[in-house]
């Protein structure tokens, strides 16, 4: 799957990813800027962009004056302080065609060992209205078979760890980036 060419990630973290039905991304905030060096096909699914489009950007692409100064602010005060373990964010963002959608991001730092943060875990959510959206029915129905998949993979893998799962994009978001925190770690 599509990873930044000048930025190596640990091949479990890749792969775990990559099996994801929701869409996930990760940036490198040692590097300036915080960019993109992994996205996956529902995050390139999600908006429509490639991934030669993406990698090695900030993600503040997506925004594209859509998003309020307050939604960044936000998303900034996240990244900058580094007590901040995740955070959640309902930010506006544009498709590739030009299209807005709402965007729930949860981001959640992945640390190694020694604390310190090297990438920041982003998992999307399309929020947009679905009287909003053509289609609706078919648009509920794959967002609900891709949750329900994903939800299975990562109880499967979870059973593991423990960890117990329950069926909200909250706790689903944060399995994700628990899952993505012990390969990381462990990688």
């Amino acid at each position: 799957m599509p990873v930044y060419t000048e930025y190596e990630l640990p091949d479990t973290l890749v792969s775990y990813c990559d099996k994801s039905n929701v869409a996930l991304t990760i940036a490198a905030v040692d590097r300036e800027d915080v960019p993109l060096v992994y996205v996956n096909q529902a995050f390139l699914n999600l908006t429509g962009y490639s991934a030669d489009e993406v990698l090695g950007q900030n993600c503040r692409f997506l925004q594209a004056g859509a998003a309020t100064e307050e939604e960044r602010a936000a998303m900034r005060e996240f990244i900058d302080d580094e007590e901040i373990s995740a955070g959640r964010f309902r930010v506006t963002n544009s498709r590739a065609n030009g299209e807005t959608f709402q965007n729930f991001v949860f981001m959640t730092r992945l640390r190694k060992p020694d604390g310190e943060t090297r990438l920041i875990l982003g998992s999307q959510f399309d929020l947009t209205s679905a009287a909003e959206r053509q289609n609706v029915k078919a648009d509920l129905a794959a967002n609900d078979s891709s949750l329900l998949r994903n939800a299975d993979d990562l109880a499967a893998i979870s059973r593991g760890f423990g960890l117990a799962m329950i069926g909200s994009a909250k706790v689903l978001s944060e399995s994700l980036s628990t899952m993505a925190t012990i390969i990381y770690r462990e990688g």
